[in-house]
This record gives C-alpha cells, structure tokens and sequence, in this order.
C-alpha cells in the first residue's frame, strides 16, 4: 500500500500523543532538529515559488504565516544569495537596518534591479542543525522525521511531471495540520525542555497558535491532491493495494518501454489497452457506489474517452517497427491486466474499501494519461523516420508495391498508408488527460439513484 500525506499526518498526530505522555527530557539538539523541519515544510508549502496565484482563498494566509515564521535557525534552501527582506527574516533584524548596514559598507550585496542581494557568506555562521536520526527513540526526533519525511514526499511530487501540481486548498490544508502538530509540540517541549532552551519552543508555539487562526479550516486531502509514493514492491498482489502495486510497476515498465529509441508497436497498442481497462474498472466503481446527475455527465465522458483509445489502438493494426516488448513490460501489464479483472468481477465488501479503491484507480487513471501523453508523439516520429512497417497488402497501392504486395511483405509505412495516425494518438492524449481532470475526488457522498449499465472492455 502507498504512504500519501494523510498517512504521515496520521503517524505524526498519533507521534504527538505520544509526546503529550511522554516524561523524557528534550536536549537542544533534538528540538533544534524539529525545529528547523517545520520550517522547511511550511517554506515548501508557502514559500516563494511554492504559490502561483494568490487570489485563491487562504494563498496569502499561507504566504504570510511562511514568512513571519520566527528567526529560522536555518535558510529552506540552498540558494547563494537572499533579498534584503529575507536576510532581515534570517538574521532577526528589519528591512532597514539590513539596508543601513548595506549602506554603511558592513555588509557586502550587489545591487540589481530588484533591490540588493546579499550572499549567503555575509548572514553569518548558522547553527549546525541536523535532521533527526532514525536510531533516536525520543518522541520529538521521531516527530520530526515524520515531517521530514512528508516535506521528502511533497518535493518528489513536485518534481514528477506525471503528478499535478498541490493546489492552494492542498497546501493550505497540509500547513494547517502542520501548524496544529507544531503548536501541541513546543507546548509540551516547553516542560521537557532545559529552561534555558525554552526561549525558542515558547516563540514556535506563540507563533503556531498565531499562524493557525490566520488560516481556513483544512479540507480533506484527496486524490492527486493527497501526494503518495508508491507501495512497497513487496506488497501482497491482491486487494486493493495489489491493484496499486500493478499501476505502479506497468507505469514505470511503459515508460522504460517509450524511451527506448524505436519502441514496440505492441507497447504503444497496448498502452491504450491498459487505459480503457482502467477507465472501464473505475466505471464500474463508480455506478457501484450510485450514480447522480453531475456523476453520470463524467460517466458519459468515460466512455467517450474509452471509444478514443480504441480507435488509437486499431489505428495501429497490420503495422510494426520490428521490436518487441521486453520481459519487464509483458509480466507488468499482464499484472495489471488480472489485477484489473478481479476488481471488475468483485463487488467491494464495504463503502471504506469502495472508496480506497476508487482512490487508487483515480491515481491509476492519471497514471494512465500520463503514460498515453508519453506514447502519443511516438506516431509522427516513426512515420517521419523510416522505421515503421506495414503490410504491404494494406498499403496505398503504387506500381511497386504491387509487386512487394503478392510477395506478402512488410514495406515502409508513410504518411499515406496511415493518414489518421498521428491525430488519432493525440486525440485519445487529450480526451484522457481531460477525463482525469474531470473525475471527482471521492466516491463518498454521491448515492445511488439508479442502476446503470457499466462500461464494458
């Protein structure tokens, strides 16, 4: 099974009670650690770069509560240099006396047109923080290694093309539960704590009860919004999380396949296979779970979308590059493939694992446009390059192929022979990257009105 941000924000909450009974002492070091975590979490969340539109409710909230984060022990980043803004929020002193010491010359900084940027050199030494050990028991080095580890994931995320990016509502959510950890934990820091130490937990949870009443309610955390990393690959191939390990290994299987310089026709066919018994097992969850007006509009445009990736894989017959699909792929679709089958077979035995498993298929299915958006460019560069073959018997007919046609073999295929290829591909691309984009975030609420017919493969 996948560990996504609801998981880590689970194991931390259940962490933190932990915390709240615990009696060990909390050395500077470890609280240092915890720390200098939640900061980078909330920096990845709020920080610059990490918003692209701040007209979205809570963006500016969010941004906000990143940057009166109390002096960090550290910067988020690696950056070499840092505005004068962020060298006060550093250094714990104000915009103008970073510019008065600039000024002055007590400060080196090369002026842009954006204002001056100081180097890092010139902030001074920072404290050696260091991220918590897994060896390290304490409740708060754990704490704060669950966090890091949900910081780790949300920069993963961000950096797969194949996800989406975390929508404001997502991180405001994420940053709000944060801060609800983060407040519990320098309270209860502050009675485990030296006293001399306590200066900083006391600031953090002064800052945290602050920053939280700033922000909205935090929503539930669903689908692509929901960041996971993928199951361990020894998880059991049945159930629900079996059907996740397949989605996972066929996805990374498909796109080993597409890099490859010519790949298998067979691959690019099949990919569009794999994505109309996917969009098929979905439907069938989702008239399982009831079908309402707004439910059956997005059941339409499944089928529509499965009709497209059929025309994409019959536009591919009597034609070949020569290649054939590695071991790899073969054993990870046919996987998929029973994975899928079960599912459409067995009616899930209650709402909970109906809903986890139209969670997977979500993921599944935006999986699944990814990989497509991957094979779709594949036809105009091997019609264009030479290495695509086709029966000579369906080619368009000139003298020569003619005579190669009695012979029954395989000749260059061009742009002639397949007038639809390349439109073809990219029109089931964009029917199925829409289709994830329309599909709701949970099943749950939605009851059911009516016995609907489901899709069939």
């Amino acid at each position: 099974m996948s560990t996504s941000a609801s998981d880590l924000l689970n194991r931390a909450r259940h962490t933190l009670a932990q915390l709240e009974e615990s009696t060990s002492s909390i050395s500077r070091t470890q609280w240092e650690s915890f720390d200098q975590t939640v900061y980078r979490l909330l920096y990845n969340l709020g920080g610059p770069g990490a918003l692209t539109c701040f007209t979205e409710h809570g963006a500016a909230a969010l941004h906000r509560a990143v940057r009166d984060y109390p002096q960090p022990l550290q910067p988020a980043d690696g950056r070499p240099d840092f505005s004068t803004r962020e060298a006060a929020h550093l250094t714990g002193r104000s915009d103008a006396a970073i510019r008065e010491r600039i000024l002055s010359g007590q400060l080196l900084a090369a002026p842009t047109s954006n204002g001056y940027r100081i180097p890092r050199s010139e902030l001074g030494p920072s404290p050696d923080v260091r991220p918590a050990t897994s060896d390290d028991q304490h409740a708060i080095a754990r704490l704060a290694g669950t966090l890091g580890a949900l910081n780790d994931l949300l920069t993963i995320n961000r950096l797969d093309p194949s996800r989406p990016a975390l929508d404001v509502q997502a991180a405001v959510s994420l940053a709000a539960q944060v801060l609800a950890v983060t407040d519990r934990a320098a309270r209860r820091s502050l009675a485990l704590c030296d006293p001399e130490s306590a200066d900083r937990p006391l600031a953090i949870a002064r800052y945290a009860a602050k920053a939280l009443t700033t922000l909205p309610e935090p929503a539930p955390l669903l689908g692509m919004q929901n960041p996971a990393v993928p199951p361990a690959i020894d998880t059991p191939a049945v159930g629900p999380a079996g059907l996740e390990r397949a989605i996972h290994e066929w996805a990374r299987a498909a796109r080993n396949e597409l890099r490859d310089a010519v790949p298998s026709v067979e691959v690019l066919k099949d990919v569009n296979r794999q994505s109309i018994h996917m969009v098929a097992a979905l439907d069938s969850v989702l008239a399982a779970s009831g079908t309402t007006d707004d439910m059956q509009d997005v059941r339409d445009e499944i089928r529509a979308s499965a009709m497209k990736l059929q025309a994409a894989v019959d536009v591919w017959s009597h034609t070949s590059t020569g290649m054939h699909p590695s071991r790899t792929y073969v054993e990870a679709a046919r996987s998929l493939y029973t994975s899928l089958s079960r599912l459409t077979a067995t009616r899930q035995p209650d709402k909970a694992a109906e809903a986890f498993t139209y969670q997977v298929l979500l993921r599944g299915v935006n999986d699944a446009a990814w990989i497509t958006a991957l094979a779709a460019p594949w036809a105009p560069r091997l019609l264009d390059s030479g290495v695509l073959f086709i029966h000579s018997r369906h080619a368009k007919g000139t003298p020569d192929r003619l005579t190669q046609a009695l012979g029954g073999r395989m000749i260059e295929a061009n742009r002639h022979d397949l007038p639809d290829l390349p439109a073809t591909g990219w029109a089931a691309e964009r029917s199925m990257r829409h289709t994830a984009r329309r599909l709701p975030l949970s099943i749950e609420g939605h009851h059911p009105r009516s016995v609907v017919p489901t899709l069939t493969t």
